[in-house]
């Protein structure tokens, strides 16, 4: 799963992103050409000079590097790595996004062809190991699909998610969520009104709480030895709420928390 997982993660975000116009040759370009350019020189600055450098083209692939080579040194190498700026700046940068996408069929046959073409590379790079160290599996990748993952994972974090504006879209989101969740344990926590609470969230509460009630009774050892009705309703409660905001959709959750915070005038806008 978390080798299906890298895979999906640094093809099909970096093709989502181009088609949507947000990932831009220029500034991906500039960094690639930047770090083999200057390769060497990048490798002499300490610590506080590349902090220092902040989005300076190159350094944001030498602190990759650097990350890589001290968390993962079981399978980091500098020429592998190396190789692999090279290779995905050619086929990706240059070959794909050096092209802006305009939905027509030349740019859709690019991306979709790149895209494509590498999974079933990255596919084809996992065997099994019988011995694997213990950073690793039973089941990974070769060296040169490792690395060349690390690189395509950093475009996505670097050039996307690190994105001031997308950030702070992020942030909205979390303290929307927290907010809806708050909201939600203190209805359920009103003794006179927790039932007019919507139906489906309570049957996930009653069903969570169902849940931890017989597994106390069947193995109380789970829970550290005894544990009072009042812990086990408040478990119930909180897993409950979790699993009925998790169900919600976006656009469900911005109106839930809307209406809980009395900012919307629609009644009925959304069914509960």
């Amino acid at each position: 799963m978390d080798l299906a997982d890298d895979i999906a993660y640094s093809l099909h975000d970096v093709d989502d992103f181009h088609r949507s116009g947000v990932l831009q040759f220029s500034p991906v370009s500039s960094e690639f050409r930047s770090w083999q350019n200057g390769r060497s020189g990048f490798a002499d600055l300490d610590a506080s000079d590349l902090v220092r450098a902040r989005r300076q083209a190159g350094a944001g692939l030498e602190r990759l590097r650097r990350q890589l080579k001290r968390s993962d040194g079981w399978i980091f190498d500098e020429d592998i790595f190396a190789t692999a700026v090279q290779t995905v700046g050619e086929e990706f940068v240059d070959g794909v996004l050096a092209t802006p996408y305009d939905g027509s069929m030349a740019a859709d046959r690019a991306i979709s062809g790149f895209t494509s073409r590498w999974i079933d590379h990255l596919i084809s790079s996992v065997s099994p190991n019988p011995d694997p160290p213990v950073r690793s599996g039973y089941v990974s990748m070769d060296a040169q699909a490792w690395h060349e993952v690390s690189v395509l994972k950093f475009v996505n974090q670097y050039f996307i998610l690190d994105r001031p504006d997308l950030a702070m879209f992020q942030r909205g989101q979390e303290q929307t969520v927290e907010h809806v969740v708050l909201a939600l344990n203190d209805w359920l926590s009103d003794r006179i009104d927790a039932d007019r609470a919507p139906r489906r969230l309570l049957d996930l509460v009653n069903a969570a709480s169902y849940g931890y009630q017989r597994a106390a009774k069947e193995h109380s050892e789970w829970f550290g030895g005894n544990v009072s009705d009042a812990d086990l309703a408040r478990m119930g409660r909180g897993r409950g709420i979790i699993d009925f905001v998790s169900s919600l959709t976006d656009a469900q959750t911005i109106a839930f928390g809307a209406r809980l915070g009395g900012a919307s005038g629609l009644l009925w806008s959304s069914s509960l």
